[in-house]
């Protein structure tokens, strides 16, 4: 953690190489320098008695080199992402004054007058149905009720039909012939 810290405000101080690019392809390097010696180191260990051991201390050795490494590239990452926030603000702050001058020049500029546009013509509606009086609606009920009922008896009708259908049907067919009963339960 305190390497980090180190390297961070290395970073921020302007101490760290300036050119990103060119830093990223060192740290790159660095990287593969440090992997072809641990496959050195691998292949050594494997000429040795004591494997395991000489491999392990190979893995920590390499797993250390590869931290500072990686310790280095985010403070390299850091930096970037600092100064794309830093050029990301600019651009929304000159965006916004831009748009506070249009707005300051529009409230400046006098308006066009509106021209006023013909109204579309008027499409023909229904007149609105004037409310029947009290007979006329008592002859309306009359003639709904004796709709409904003509429904309900069609229904009633069809219904008769329909349950008449099926006993026929019944009476023609015999019943269904029950399952027979397994081999394994007539035994018993």
């Amino acid at each position: 953690m305190n390497k980090r810290f180190a390297l961070l405000l290395l970073v921020l101080c302007g101490l760290v190489h300036a050119d990103d690019s060119a830093e990223k392809e060192r740290l790159k390097k660095q990287r593969e320098a440090i992997e072809a010696e641990h496959a050195q180191r691998e292949k050594a260990c494997h000429q040795q008695f004591v494997v395991n051991s000489c491999l392990e201390k190979a893995r920590i050795e390499r797993q250390k080199a590869l931290q500072a490494v990686r310790t280095q590239e985010l403070a390299l990452e850091d930096a970037e992402r600092r100064e794309r926030a830093q050029a990301q603000t600019e651009r929304l702050e000159k965006k916004a004054q831009a748009a506070q001058e249009r707005n300051s020049k529009k409230a400046v500029e006098p308006k066009p007058a509106k021209v006023p546009r013909p109204a579309p013509p008027a499409k023909a509606a229904k007149p609105p149905a004037p409310k029947a009086s009290a007979p006329e609606r008592g002859a309306n009920e009359k003639q709904e009720r004796e709709a409904f009922e003509a429904r309900q008896r069609e229904i009633k009708a069809h219904r008769e039909a329909v349950e008449k259908r099926n006993a026929e049907r019944a009476k023609r067919k015999p019943p269904p012939q029950p399952l027979p009963i397994p081999a394994s339960a007539a035994m018993q």
